[in-house]
Formats: structure tokens, C-alpha cells, sequence
């Protein structure tokens, strides 16, 4: 089995301190890692070292505040409509399955699993995403032909991931701003477990239950065997036209469920307004409005992806909404 490790402060330390997470307890590791990278090398090149410098004595698990186990410098790659039953109500076809729909997210994003998430003064449209992150162990420079079978060369770790996304600024701002609708601060949670995975775990990779609650309801629920472009194929085309380096994270893509959604007045908003940006956001806006309720101050967000066995458990995350 893997490592649950998690970075967390206390009234003491507020920097962050890494330790590994058992039961209740966590266990502080006695290094001066800068972040996860150097982290994840220890682990994985020198782990006799690791281990021996792990402590004896835990913290109480309850007692701390958890911080995102991933750092602020790595490369948010990102997947699309890589669930059907999101497809589906973004209304995209079958037959564009085949497409997979890659892009990127500012790392700036990155916070705390716990901390609150910041509404932006001129969202309306603000959305959910739970999704499963796949951390890297190592660089990949060149276009690299990856299987199934060997995906544990390549990929060390796991950490439960929201990607936050403002609806109206990705479909309504100039020329469809997916970048900027979802690279906000406070737009990634992250955490609060970095499952560092052995290779045993890869059995299990796509046995991972995804749940997310708003305001105690569920709203997306799926396992990761549904996802219709797989990590290997996934980390294969990216690797053909650019440097993944080791620490950066794949976002794998969301399950159905998510607030937005398309219908004849959402897929005509943006069709026939396609060149009239402030129209568009206008008509989209309204659409999406008159569907449902989006993401409001004072909201609850609760999320949790593990095996079902509980062999492998990322965590859970709990952020409220507020206003910028």
C-alpha cells in the first residue's frame, strides 16, 4: 500500500509542516522539503531515508488546519467532457468522444481544502467539479508513447481536486475565456491527501468513488472506470507537443451533475451571439439562470474520492462560498 501524506500548520508553525496521515493521526516527517517535488523524490529515490525520518509521536489529525499538498509552481493540465453523463448535459455528441479535450489552469488557483472559496465580483455563474488528480514522478520531455501497464513509471501520486469554474467568463467573456473562468484564486482546492501510490495501488485506479455535496445534497457521484480518455492515453498526446515535468497534476475531468448544463436557449445564446461578446454573456447568463440556482455565499461544498474498501482515501474537503 501507498502513503497518505498531507501538509498541515498549527498555531505553532503556520508555514506547513509534512507528515503522514494514519487513522487520526499524523505523523510529522523530520525533512525540510520546500514542496511536493522534493518530496515525492525522497519518497520514491531514497526511501529508506524517507522513512527513518518520519516521527514517532502523532498530531491529532482534528487539531490542525490542512494545506494544499500541492505547490503553487506545478503545470495544471486539465481534461474536458471526459465523463459521459457530462457530456451529455453539456450537450456535446457521442460521436465527439473521441476528442480528447485537454487545456490548462493557473496554478495560482491552488488553495487549502478547507478554505473558502472566492466568488469573483463579476460571477454569476459559479460552478462545482470534483475530479480525480494524477501527480507526476517524473519529467516526460518528449513525445512518449505510454500503456496502461506502464503508467506507474510515470504517475506517483493521487490528491482529491475541485476545479471551481465561473461559467459566465468562460462562454461570456471575449473569444470563450476557459483559461480565465477558471484560473481565479481559490479556484482549486486541492488536497488534503497526496496518496502516494505503490505499484500495487494501479490496480485500484479506476475503482475511486467521487461524491460531492452542496449543502448536504449530492449532487455528482461516479467512479473513475467511467472516464472515457484514460490517464496513459491522456499523458501520450500531451507529451507529443509539450514538457510535463515531475510534480505537475492532470486533472482527469468531472462526472455529470455540475450546475451548468446546456439547453436550446443556452446552445442559442451562444451560437447566435458568438461574435458579440458582452450580448453573449448577457443571453448565456440568463439561460443558464433560468435552468438553476448556481453557487451562492454562504454555501457549502463537501467532497471525498476513496475506494469503496477505503484501501485508498484522499480525504474530504469542506469550503464555503463567499464574495470576493
Amino acid at each position: 500500500m501507498g502513503l497518505s501524506i498531507v501538509n498541515y500548520s498549527t498555531g505553532e508553525n503556520e508555514s506547513g509542516t509534512w507528515g503522514v496521515l494514519r487513522d487520526s493521526g499524523i505523523y510529522p516527517i523530520h525533512t525540510d522539503f520546500i514542496d511536493h517535488r522534493q518530496l515525492m523524490a525522497a519518497y520514491f529515490n531514497q526511501r529508506e531515508q524517507f522513512d527513518n525520518a518520519i516521527g514517532d509521536i502523532p498530531v491529532d489529525a482534528g487539531s490542525v488546519r490542512f494545506n494544499s499538498p500541492v505547490s503553487q509552481d506545478v503545470q495544471l493540465y486539465c481534461q474536458g467532457l471526459n465523463y459521459a453523463d457530462h457530456r451529455a448535459e453539456s450537450g456535446a455528441s457521442e460521436e465527439e468522444d473521441e476528442e480528447n479535450l485537454v487545456f490548462m489552469k493557473a496554478a495560482s488557483s491552488i488553495c487549502g481544502p478547507d478554505d473558502t472559496i472566492l466568488r469573483p465580483r463579476d460571477c454569476q455563474l459559479l460552478d462545482y467539479e470534483i475530479e480525480l488528480g494524477l501527480v507526476l514522478k517524473t519529467d516526460i520531455d518528449q513525445p512518449t508513447n505510454i500503456s496502461e501497464a506502464e503508467l506507474s513509471q510515470y504517475v506517483g501520486a493521487l490528491v482529491l481536486v475541485n476545479d471551481v469554474s465561473a461559467r459566465d467568463l468562460m462562454f461570456g467573456a471575449p473569444m470563450l475565456q476557459w483559461f480565465r473562468g477558471k484560473s481565479q484564486r481559490t479556484f482549486c482546492p486541492t488536497g488534503p491527501v497526496l496518496y502516494l501510490m505503490d505499484d500495487g495501488d494501479f490496480e485500484q485506479l479506476y475503482s475511486l468513488e467521487l461524491t460531492l455535496t452542496l449543502n448536504g445534497e449530492v449532487k455528482q457521484n461516479a467512479v473513475t472506470g467511467q472516464l472515457i480518455h484514460k490517464p496513459a492515453k491522456t499523458l501520450s498526446e500531451i507529451s507529443g507537443f509539450a514538457n510535463l515535468l515531475a510534480g505537475d497534476c492532470l486533472l482527469t475531468g468531472t462526472p455529470g451533475g455540475v450546475l451548468a448544463g446546456a439547453n436550446l436557449k443556452v446552445a442559442m445564446a451562444i451560437l447566435l451571439n458568438f461574435q458579440k461578446d458582452e450580448k453573449r454573456r448577457e443571453k448565456f447568463t440568463r439561460a443558464q439562470l433560468a435552468r438553476t440556482r448556481f453557487l451562492e455565499p454562504g454555501d457549502v461544498l463537501e467532497l471525498s474520492i476513496r475506494t469503496t474498501d477505503g484501501a485508498i482515501d484522499l480525504g474530504r474537503q469542506r469550503n464555503q462560498i463567499a464574495d470576493a
